[in-house]
Protein backbone atom coordinates (compact mmCIF):
# COMPACT_ATOMS: atom_id res chain seq x y z
CA UNK A 1 0.00 0.00 0.00
CA UNK A 2 3.06 2.49 1.01
CA UNK A 3 4.73 1.78 -2.52
CA UNK A 4 0.49 2.16 -4.23
CA UNK A 5 0.95 5.84 -2.20
CA UNK A 6 4.55 6.80 -3.34
CA UNK A 7 3.61 5.87 -7.12
CA UNK A 8 0.49 7.78 -6.72
CA UNK A 9 2.49 10.81 -5.77
CA UNK A 10 4.92 10.15 -8.32
CA UNK A 11 2.73 10.47 -11.47
CA UNK A 12 0.96 13.28 -9.53
CA UNK A 13 4.71 15.03 -9.65
CA UNK A 14 4.48 13.99 -13.38
CA UNK A 15 1.68 15.81 -14.20
CA UNK A 16 1.87 18.66 -12.51
CA UNK A 17 5.22 19.13 -14.19
CA UNK A 18 4.18 18.63 -17.64
CA UNK A 19 1.16 21.03 -16.52
CA UNK A 20 3.86 23.74 -15.43
CA UNK A 21 5.70 23.16 -18.83
CA UNK A 22 2.66 23.50 -21.07
CA UNK A 23 1.50 26.48 -19.11
CA UNK A 24 4.80 27.78 -19.27
CA UNK A 25 4.60 27.62 -23.53
CA UNK A 26 1.10 28.98 -23.69
CA UNK A 27 2.62 32.21 -21.31
CA UNK A 28 5.41 32.57 -24.25
CA UNK A 29 3.15 32.33 -27.14
CA UNK A 30 0.58 34.92 -25.66
CA UNK A 31 3.89 37.23 -25.32
CA UNK A 32 3.25 40.50 -27.57
CA UNK A 33 6.40 39.46 -29.04
CA UNK A 34 5.95 35.74 -30.16
CA UNK A 35 5.17 34.57 -33.59
CA UNK A 36 5.54 31.11 -34.43
CA UNK A 37 7.12 31.51 -38.39
CA UNK A 38 8.66 28.46 -38.98
CA UNK A 39 6.42 25.43 -40.09
CA UNK A 40 7.51 25.49 -43.50
CA UNK A 41 4.28 27.26 -45.42
CA UNK A 42 5.18 30.28 -47.19
CA UNK A 43 3.30 33.24 -46.02
CA UNK A 44 3.45 37.06 -46.82
CA UNK A 45 4.53 38.62 -42.98
CA UNK A 46 2.99 41.68 -41.64
CA UNK A 47 4.75 44.46 -40.05
CA UNK A 48 3.05 47.68 -37.91
CA UNK A 49 4.59 50.64 -37.33
CA UNK A 50 1.77 52.61 -35.15
CA UNK A 51 2.08 56.02 -33.40
CA UNK A 52 4.78 58.46 -32.91
CA UNK A 53 8.73 56.49 -33.79
CA UNK A 54 10.95 57.19 -31.00
CA UNK A 55 12.84 53.88 -30.65
CA UNK A 56 13.40 51.12 -33.74
CA UNK A 57 14.40 48.81 -31.82
CA UNK A 58 11.17 46.61 -31.56
CA UNK A 59 10.45 47.46 -35.51
CA UNK A 60 13.78 46.43 -36.34
CA UNK A 61 13.61 43.21 -34.55
CA UNK A 62 10.27 42.51 -36.34
CA UNK A 63 12.22 43.45 -39.97
CA UNK A 64 15.24 41.36 -39.22
CA UNK A 65 12.86 38.23 -39.09
CA UNK A 66 11.23 38.59 -41.91
CA UNK A 67 14.30 39.51 -43.77
CA UNK A 68 15.69 36.22 -42.89
CA UNK A 69 12.82 33.53 -42.86
CA UNK A 70 12.83 32.05 -46.55
CA UNK A 71 8.70 31.47 -45.88
CA UNK A 72 8.23 34.96 -45.73
CA UNK A 73 7.84 35.65 -49.35
CA UNK A 74 6.98 39.32 -49.07
CA UNK A 75 6.06 42.17 -46.58
CA UNK A 76 3.10 44.07 -45.87
CA UNK A 77 3.93 47.02 -43.80
CA UNK A 78 1.20 48.86 -42.08
CA UNK A 79 2.09 52.19 -41.43
CA UNK A 80 0.03 54.98 -39.16
CA UNK A 81 2.24 57.24 -37.47
CA UNK A 82 3.02 60.94 -36.91
CA UNK A 83 6.38 60.39 -37.91
CA UNK A 84 9.26 60.73 -34.87
CA UNK A 85 12.72 60.87 -34.40
CA UNK A 86 14.76 61.41 -37.26
CA UNK A 87 17.41 58.24 -36.29
CA UNK A 88 15.04 55.41 -35.82
CA UNK A 89 12.70 56.38 -39.09
CA UNK A 90 16.09 56.78 -41.02
CA UNK A 91 17.21 53.27 -39.52
CA UNK A 92 13.78 51.74 -40.21
CA UNK A 93 13.67 53.13 -43.57
CA UNK A 94 17.03 51.39 -44.51
CA UNK A 95 16.27 48.45 -43.49
CA UNK A 96 12.74 48.31 -45.80
CA UNK A 97 14.70 49.56 -48.36
CA UNK A 98 17.37 46.34 -47.70
CA UNK A 99 14.51 43.99 -47.68
CA UNK A 100 12.57 45.05 -50.93
CA UNK A 101 15.75 44.42 -52.53
CA UNK A 102 15.16 40.71 -51.64
CA UNK A 103 11.29 40.09 -51.78
CA UNK A 104 8.45 42.74 -52.35
CA UNK A 105 7.22 45.08 -49.68
CA UNK A 106 4.09 47.04 -49.97
CA UNK A 107 3.30 49.89 -48.34
CA UNK A 108 -0.38 50.49 -46.71
CA UNK A 109 -1.10 54.13 -45.45
CA UNK A 110 -3.50 54.26 -42.90
CA UNK A 111 -5.23 57.50 -41.24
CA UNK A 112 -1.59 59.19 -40.96
CA UNK A 113 1.63 58.34 -42.52
CA UNK A 114 3.53 61.62 -42.17
CA UNK A 115 6.79 62.98 -41.99
CA UNK A 116 9.08 59.89 -40.67
CA UNK A 117 6.20 57.53 -41.31
CA UNK A 118 6.28 58.83 -45.00
CA UNK A 119 9.97 58.39 -44.93
CA UNK A 120 9.71 54.57 -43.93
CA UNK A 121 7.09 54.11 -46.76
CA UNK A 122 8.93 55.44 -49.46
CA UNK A 123 11.28 52.47 -49.22
CA UNK A 124 8.56 49.94 -49.90
CA UNK A 125 8.06 48.57 -53.20
CA UNK A 126 4.93 49.77 -54.13
CA UNK A 127 2.64 52.69 -51.72
CA UNK A 128 -0.85 52.30 -51.20
CA UNK A 129 -2.42 55.17 -49.12
CA UNK A 130 -6.76 55.62 -49.00
CA UNK A 131 -7.96 58.65 -50.28
CA UNK A 132 -8.13 60.61 -46.94
CA UNK A 133 -4.61 59.44 -45.81
CA UNK A 134 -2.67 62.52 -44.72
CA UNK A 135 0.79 61.96 -45.73
CA UNK A 136 4.05 64.27 -46.55
CA UNK A 137 4.89 66.91 -44.11
CA UNK A 138 8.75 66.24 -45.63
CA UNK A 139 10.37 68.30 -43.47
CA UNK A 140 12.21 68.49 -40.07
CA UNK A 141 11.38 70.38 -36.57
CA UNK A 142 13.63 71.27 -33.70
CA UNK A 143 11.96 70.59 -30.51
CA UNK A 144 13.69 73.03 -27.63
CA UNK A 145 12.70 75.44 -24.93
CA UNK A 146 13.97 78.02 -22.78
CA UNK A 147 13.64 78.21 -19.14
CA UNK A 148 15.66 81.53 -18.74
CA UNK A 149 12.89 83.69 -17.96
CA UNK A 150 11.26 82.06 -15.46
CA UNK A 151 14.92 80.96 -13.97
CA UNK A 152 15.59 85.40 -13.39
CA UNK A 153 11.78 85.63 -12.16
CA UNK A 154 13.18 83.51 -8.96
CA UNK A 155 16.37 83.91 -9.07
CA UNK A 156 18.04 81.35 -10.55
CA UNK A 157 21.76 81.58 -12.79
CA UNK A 158 22.59 78.88 -14.95
CA UNK A 159 26.41 78.90 -15.83
CA UNK A 160 27.74 76.96 -18.66
CA UNK A 161 30.98 76.33 -18.74
CA UNK A 162 31.62 75.27 -22.64
CA UNK A 163 34.27 74.57 -25.23
CA UNK A 164 33.23 76.33 -27.91
CA UNK A 165 30.46 78.78 -28.33
CA UNK A 166 27.88 77.01 -29.94
CA UNK A 167 28.31 73.88 -27.27
CA UNK A 168 25.26 74.95 -25.58
CA UNK A 169 23.37 76.41 -28.34
CA UNK A 170 19.24 75.37 -27.64
CA UNK A 171 19.84 75.21 -24.22
CA UNK A 172 16.84 75.30 -22.34
CA UNK A 173 18.57 76.94 -19.64
CA UNK A 174 19.77 79.99 -21.28
CA UNK A 175 17.93 82.18 -24.27
CA UNK A 176 18.58 81.57 -27.96
CA UNK A 177 21.06 84.54 -29.74
CA UNK A 178 20.71 85.00 -33.24
CA UNK A 179 24.08 83.18 -33.88
CA UNK A 180 22.97 80.12 -32.23
CA UNK A 181 19.81 80.19 -34.23
CA UNK A 182 21.44 80.32 -37.30
CA UNK A 183 23.29 77.55 -36.28
CA UNK A 184 20.60 74.95 -35.95
CA UNK A 185 18.63 76.46 -38.49
CA UNK A 186 21.45 75.02 -40.78
CA UNK A 187 21.42 72.11 -39.49
CA UNK A 188 17.43 71.45 -39.41
CA UNK A 189 18.23 72.49 -43.33
CA UNK A 190 20.81 70.16 -43.92
CA UNK A 191 18.69 67.12 -42.58
CA UNK A 192 15.58 68.02 -44.79
CA UNK A 193 17.67 68.47 -47.75
CA UNK A 194 18.37 64.68 -47.43
CA UNK A 195 15.05 63.97 -46.61
CA UNK A 196 14.40 65.35 -50.05
CA UNK A 197 16.83 63.45 -51.48
CA UNK A 198 16.21 60.09 -50.27
CA UNK A 199 11.79 60.97 -51.53
CA UNK A 200 13.61 62.27 -54.87
CA UNK A 201 16.10 58.68 -54.90
CA UNK A 202 12.95 56.17 -53.34
CA UNK A 203 10.25 57.69 -55.80
CA UNK A 204 11.75 58.92 -58.99
CA UNK A 205 10.87 62.30 -58.79
CA UNK A 206 13.14 65.11 -59.61
CA UNK A 207 14.42 66.84 -57.11
CA UNK A 208 13.67 70.23 -57.48
CA UNK A 209 9.62 69.02 -57.66
CA UNK A 210 10.19 66.92 -54.55
CA UNK A 211 11.59 70.27 -52.95
CA UNK A 212 8.96 72.20 -53.76
CA UNK A 213 6.54 69.72 -51.67
CA UNK A 214 8.72 69.71 -48.94
CA UNK A 215 6.74 72.51 -47.01
CA UNK A 216 6.22 70.94 -44.01
CA UNK A 217 2.46 70.41 -45.54
CA UNK A 218 0.06 67.76 -45.04
CA UNK A 219 -1.48 66.36 -48.69
CA UNK A 220 -4.80 64.36 -48.74
CA UNK A 221 -3.99 60.36 -50.17
CA UNK A 222 -5.80 61.30 -53.86
CA UNK A 223 -3.21 64.47 -53.99
CA UNK A 224 -0.09 62.80 -52.96
CA UNK A 225 -1.26 59.98 -55.39
CA UNK A 226 -1.17 62.75 -58.45
CA UNK A 227 1.92 64.22 -57.23
CA UNK A 228 3.69 60.94 -57.29
CA UNK A 229 4.25 60.54 -53.96
CA UNK A 230 2.61 57.75 -53.57
CA UNK A 231 1.47 54.74 -56.34
CA UNK A 232 -2.53 53.54 -55.80
CA UNK A 233 -5.16 54.32 -53.71
CA UNK A 234 -6.45 51.40 -51.57
CA UNK A 235 -5.88 49.95 -48.22
CA UNK A 236 -4.47 46.64 -46.86
CA UNK A 237 -6.61 44.42 -48.97
CA UNK A 238 -5.38 45.86 -52.36
CA UNK A 239 -1.54 46.13 -50.91
CA UNK A 240 -2.06 42.39 -50.19
CA UNK A 241 -3.27 41.33 -53.38
CA UNK A 242 -0.30 43.20 -55.00
CA UNK A 243 2.22 41.26 -53.03
CA UNK A 244 0.47 37.84 -54.24
CA UNK A 245 0.36 39.10 -58.26
CA UNK A 246 4.03 40.04 -57.85
CA UNK A 247 4.85 36.49 -56.03
CA UNK A 248 2.62 34.30 -57.93
CA UNK A 249 0.99 33.40 -55.06
CA UNK A 250 -2.44 31.69 -54.38
CA UNK A 251 -5.20 34.25 -52.82
CA UNK A 252 -5.50 31.61 -49.54
CA UNK A 253 -1.79 32.78 -49.21
CA UNK A 254 -1.82 33.77 -44.95
CA UNK A 255 -0.91 37.29 -43.62
CA UNK A 256 1.08 36.94 -40.38
CA UNK A 257 1.64 39.33 -38.00
CA UNK A 258 5.78 39.52 -36.89
CA UNK A 259 6.44 41.23 -33.51
CA UNK A 260 9.84 41.99 -32.09
CA UNK A 261 11.00 39.65 -29.14
CA UNK A 262 9.55 40.60 -26.19
CA UNK A 263 10.81 39.37 -22.45
CA UNK A 264 10.51 40.19 -19.09
CA UNK A 265 14.17 41.78 -18.82
CA UNK A 266 13.32 43.36 -22.34
CA UNK A 267 10.18 45.11 -20.69
CA UNK A 268 12.01 45.97 -17.17
CA UNK A 269 15.34 47.22 -19.10
CA UNK A 270 13.02 49.56 -21.92
CA UNK A 271 10.73 50.97 -19.16
CA UNK A 272 13.34 52.10 -17.04
CA UNK A 273 15.77 53.32 -19.86
CA UNK A 274 13.14 55.31 -21.11
CA UNK A 275 12.18 57.17 -18.15
CA UNK A 276 16.30 57.87 -17.76
CA UNK A 277 16.30 58.97 -20.96
CA UNK A 278 13.32 60.93 -21.22
CA UNK A 279 14.44 62.44 -17.85
CA UNK A 280 18.02 63.31 -19.69
CA UNK A 281 16.69 64.83 -22.65
CA UNK A 282 14.56 67.59 -20.77
CA UNK A 283 17.78 69.25 -21.22
CA UNK A 284 18.99 68.03 -24.82
CA UNK A 285 18.22 69.50 -28.26
CA UNK A 286 16.35 66.72 -30.62
CA UNK A 287 15.28 66.74 -33.85
CA UNK A 288 12.19 65.33 -35.46
CA UNK A 289 10.22 64.31 -38.83
CA UNK A 290 6.82 65.44 -37.94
Amino acid sequence: MASEGKGSRVFLLVVLFFLLLAGAVGAIHSLPGYSSLGNGQAFIAEVRIEGPIFDAKKTIEALHRVEENPQAKGLLLVINSPGGAVVPSWEIHDLVARIAKKKPVAVSMQSLAASGGYLIACAGSRIFAYGATATGSIGVILQTFSLSGLMDKIGIQSNAIVSGPLKDAGSPFSSMSPVDKKYLQGIVMNIRDQFVQLVADDRHIPPAKVDALATGQVYTGLEAQKLGLVDAIGGEHAAKNWLLTQLKLPKDTRVREVHGEHTLGSWFSTAAGSAISDLLAQSAVRFYLF
